[in-house]
């Protein structure tokens, strides 16, 4: 399986430029936790139906 980590940031291609990976430095302080969160949430709603599945297997 190939990771993020293996591909170079020069051959990565991007179809929006909001789409781009940026590297982020995390920090005990309100914006990241805001950040980490938000994040968080996009993901669980992304992926509702599949985690209740295995919620309730």
């Amino acid at each position: 399986m190939k990771r993020l980590k293996d591909i170079s940031a020069e051959s990565r291609e991007y179809q929006k430029e909001a789409n781009k990976v940026v590297d982020i430095h995390f920090q005990n302080d309100e914006a990241t936790k805001r950040l980490v969160m938000r994040s968080a949430k996009r993901v669980i709603a992304a992926h509702k139906a599949e985690l209740e599945k295995l919620a309730y297997k």
